[in-house]
């Protein structure tokens, strides 16, 4: 595989913020139309994000206890219920309200006196979480409305990216993998797994990332599944917590991490051998073919109108061992690390035939090839489903395998 030039860089100028909160704001209405929702209440931060609305990430302890609530009708009308409304887009002021606390009685009893206020005469409205007094309370509170998941509408409608969110996740990606330049090239034995976050997280923040979604894994993986830790699948242990633990000479380390810039969600993973001069033995290098094998099937498999198990299928067809047991070929991203759809998954591929690949989807591929004693090979590849294939959002190389 080619080593792409490091890109120095992260432009936004391409992006209309405004143009993509209304075609996501539209998006979702005309799902809620398909689905016969009337509104919709959201309190899941990543739906927040998708009609427009942040909370103060600055300040991590205020997540805990601040609530945001967001009512979403469908002709668009959005109240927001909220302790950040600086972090509220394209909403009329009147519309703002100070945060109802929902995990108890007084607060579902607020919110259900502002939605029969808000939908009146609504008969069906999803919900994207329920707090347990919001599950108890909630169906004699608003007699005559059915109670359903939003997913079937926030689904469907998250499931597509326009061009601006799709570039929202190319500016997320391309800071993730500046930052992980700096780490690679302190990637020397001696260093601690801390120290490597540290970096990380210096240079991520100096080019505007909005926070981490996980906590960076420096996965130290031995060659054979014995030598590991015990799971309780008996496969590989991946990923594991990072410490204060060394990295020792000719470790192989399988870094994941998770950097959002503008409410969107970057995915970068790679196989890395700590070392003063990282060189592969021939058996990892077979790996490392075998896995260009796979994406380069994967890659060709992606086309609009092939299903997620067409693609799961042709990859299996040039290697039938293509992931490890708690992962899968793809899972989309965006607004989320991982979101449908999925490819190569537990889910099977009845359920996987049924998803037919649009442009605008978007997936993160990370296949694993793994040979026991020897180590394997694990790269995350970020695509964008195109009207004739695909578009690469990842431009990170493959050292020291390239």
């Amino acid at each position: 595989m080619e080593n792409i030039a490091q890109p120095q860089t992260v432009d936004a100028s391409t992006i209309d913020f405004v143009r993509m909160r209304q075609e996501r704001r539209a998006r979702l209405r005309a799902a809620m139309h398909t689905s016969g929702l009337d509104a919709v209440v959201l309190l899941g931060p990543s739906n927040h994000n998708y009609v427009g609305i942040g909370r103060a990430f600055a300040d991590a302890a205020r997540v805990h206890h601040e609530t945001v609530t967001v009512v979403f009708r469908a002709d668009g009308d959005i109240h927001v219920w909220t302790p950040f409304p600086e972090a509220v887009n394209d909403v009329d002021g009147a519309q703002v309200h100070r945060e109802i606390p929902l995990e108890y009685d007084v607060g579902v009893d607020a919110l259900a006196r502002a939605i029969r206020e808000i939908v009146p005469g609504a008969t069906r409205i999803g919900f994207d979480e329920l707090t347990s007094p919001m599950l108890g309370l909630l169906p004699a509170a608003l007699p005559g409305v059915e109670i359903v998941d939003a997913g079937i509408a926030i689904g469907p409608a998250r499931l597509c990216k326009t061009r601006d969110e799709i570039e929202c996740m190319r500016g997320a990606q391309r800071i993730n993998e500046l930052a992980m330049y700096d780490v690679e090239a302190a990637l020397r034995p001696g260093v601690r797994q801390n120290e490597l976050s540290a970096i990380l997280f210096r240079r991520a923040f100096e080019l505007g990332v909005t926070w981490s979604c996980i906590d960076p894994i420096w996965n130290i993986t031995p060659p054979a599944r014995a030598l590991g830790t015990r799971t309780t699948n008996g496969d590989v242990g991946f990923p594991l917590a990072s410490n204060d633990r060394f990295i020792r000479e000719g470790d192989l380390v399988l870094p994941d991490t998770g950097l959002v810039w503008n409410g969107y969600h970057s995915d970068f993973g790679k196989t890395w051998i700590c070392s003063v001069d990282p060189k592969p033995s021939p058996a990892l290098r077979d790996c490392y073919r075998r896995w260009c094998d796979v994406i380069a099937t994967a890659y060709a498999a992606i086309k609009p109108g092939r299903s997620c198990g067409d693609i799961a299928r042709d990859v299996a067809a040039v290697e039938a061992d293509y992931r490890l047991q708690q992962f899968y070929l793809a899972h989309g991203a965006g607004c989320d690390s991982a979101e449908p759809p999925f490819i190569g998954s537990e889910l099977g591929p009845e359920y996987e035939d049924t998803v037919e690949l649009v442009p605008g989807m978007t997936f993160v591929l990370e296949p694993v090839i793994w040979v026991d004693g020897v180590g394997g090979y694990r790269s995350e590849e970020v695509v964008g489903v195109t009207e004739d294939g695909y578009e690469r959002l990842s431009t990170y190389g493959y050292t020291p395998f390239e």
